[in-house]
């Protein structure tokens, strides 16, 4: 998917020089065509996944009650079942399902609990957060179950989701953030490096590919020669001097950049 991904990015910087006349293409915003079809790709794929997939249900916050069964992993970091998730890192949370991603994507985050009665705070760091995307998670099925205090079967009510624009924003967001941290990973992220691209499903498949095309977009925001924004300030340099720089030299420069750089996320990694 990351080769498919610089192929887009590729298809993105050649696309001026086939549909435009030789005087627009010395524009040098044409020089970021490849950076936007980055992320438009991204984008465009992302929303084509909220339109088509079915729309799904969730369990909001204020139903869940009783609280929620936790796995094991969950009671190593100081959970007990039963427990209520009230806010995390004093953010409320809106949906049971968007605790975990609250989570890992806060490093050093503060839980703020409600065990029967009282209210307490959980510290989780950067090792913990590692233990709960190590773990194996269990989905939310069609009907959760729950028990009351007097031990009888209580149905958690659940919403049905409808497609909303802010979602696909919020996913895209989210897309962003995970992408940045793969590039540079924080403490622990490191061992994220390992993690396993291969996947069956086609929706996966073209997630992996939005996520891609994100990464590539990401690294050609580097304001260095080789990458899309420092070829803009070059193409910038050179149309205020009305002089081009030597272009052996500028290719050179550029492929030396690229090279260092590819390098320097490679050790950030390993």
């Amino acid at each position: 998917m990351i080769i498919l991904s610089i192929l887009i990015h590729l298809i993105g910087n050649y696309l001026p020089k086939w549909i435009l006349s030789k005087n627009k293409q010395m524009n040098p915003i044409m020089k970021l065509s490849g950076l936007f079809a980055d992320f438009f790709v991204a984008f465009l794929i992302l929303l084509l996944i909220h339109l088509l997939s079915p729309r799904a249900y969730y369990v909001n916050n204020r139903d869940a009650t009783n609280g929620l069964e936790f796995n094991e992993t969950m009671q190593q970091l100081g959970f007990k079942n039963g427990d209520k998730i009230v806010s995390v890192n004093n953010q409320p949370i809106r949906k049971v399902s968007e605790i975990t991603n609250l989570i890992i994507f806060n490093s050093n985050s503060t839980i703020k609990v409600k065990r029967k009665n009282s209210y307490m705070n959980l510290k989780i760091n950067d090792e913990g957060i590692m233990k709960i995307l190590q773990s194996e998670g269990i989905a939310i099925k069609e009907k959760i179950i729950a028990h009351n205090k007097s031990g009888e079967v209580q149905e958690v009510k659940q919403t049905k989701e409808k497609f909303s624009f802010l979602a696909v924003l919020k996913s895209y967001q989210n897309n962003i953030k995970g992408a940045y941290h793969f590039i540079i990973p924080e403490n622990n992220y490191k061992k994220l490096s390992g993690i396993n691209m291969k996947t069956s499903s086609f929706k996966e498949k073209i997630s992996l590919l939005a996520f891609c095309s994100t990464i590539v977009g990401l690294l050609n925001l580097i304001p260095l020669p080789g990458f899309s924004l420092g070829n803009f300030i070059i193409s910038l340099i050179e149309s205020k001097r009305e002089k081009p720089f030597n272009q052996k030299r500028k290719n050179i420069l550029c492929l030396s950049t690229v090279f260092v750089v590819t390098i320097f996320i490679f050790s950030l990694h390993y």
